[in-house]
């Protein structure tokens, strides 16, 4: 069983898709359909991980934009 094919039958998330993992990857060929499940859940959670580093980068961002926009007000540089 591919990775496609196990993900038609376990699906993702009803809140979100879930991308196949290493699709088309030779290794994926020598997974049985154990490993290609657990291969899914993890794939799930690494998809659900990589969102949420990402928001809280652009979160810091923001914070560190407006630190540097009162830094310069401060200073007088507009």
């Amino acid at each position: 069983m591919d990775a496609q094919k196990l993900f038609e039958l376990i699906g993702p998330r009803q809140d979100e898709p879930v991308e196949p993992f290493e699709r088309g990857a030779p290794w994926t060929a020598h997974a049985d359909d154990d490993e290609l499940k657990r291969l899914g859940v993890l794939q799930g959670r690494i998809t659900r991980r990589e969102r949420a580093l990402k928001e809280l980068k652009a979160e810091r961002t923001r914070i560190m934009n407006r630190c540097i926009r009162r830094m310069r007000r401060k200073d007088g540089k507009n």
